[in-house]
């Protein structure tokens, strides 16, 4: 592991604040190595520096917005997943929360109950194409209210019929 990797591993792992000494004194590398590697870190804007007085700087991941209502068990919803989804369904038409969920590469559930937030407050629809985005306003809503389950009757609604199930032959 070089010193880079170990620098990189504290940025991320640090909760507080930090400094040049900070990192020096908590990981025993040279100050100039340091510095040097805290002007990569800027550059590549994974560290942002929060204070240029007393030279200290936080993990630019630090602060990721999280909107938790508890409407669905313990989830708590990020609007940048909720983002990301959006753009997956603006790029390509899908017809199923399967084919999301193998182009996002999160779980089917994780996009189930994200497309399911999404449709309670109007933003995600389904229409004989499949899934769309109706509208991209009002992200920070997600969670608030979830409607149980509104995709199944979005689907009825749009005249989509269910794939036909194989029937279990005795063996």
């Amino acid at each position: 592991m070089t010193n880079m990797d170990v620098i990189r591993n504290f940025v991320h792992q640090y909760r507080k604040p930090f400094s040049t000494e900070t990192i020096t004194e908590l990981t025993g590398i040279e100050a100039r190595t340091v510095s040097r590697s805290i002007r990569t870190l800027l550059n590549n804007q994974e560290i942002k520096c929060i204070s240029t007085q007393d030279k200290l700087y936080v993990s630019s991941n630090r602060y990721q917005s999280q909107v938790g209502f508890n409407q669905k068990g313990k989830w708590n919803y990020s609007t940048q997943v909720a983002e990301e989804i959006l753009n997956l369904l603006n790029i390509k038409q899908y017809h199923s929360i399967r084919e999301i969920a193998l182009d996002y590469g999160k779980s089917r559930q994780l996009v189930f109950v994200y497309m399911e937030a999404l449709a309670s407050i109007d933003m995600v629809g389904i229409d004989c194409s499949g899934y769309k985005v109706l509208s991209k306003e009002g992200i920070l809503k997600l969670g608030t209210y979830i409607q149980p389950a509104i995709l199944g009757k979005l689907r009825k609604e749009s005249g989509i019929k269910p794939k036909p199930r194989m029937r279990k032959t005795a063996a």
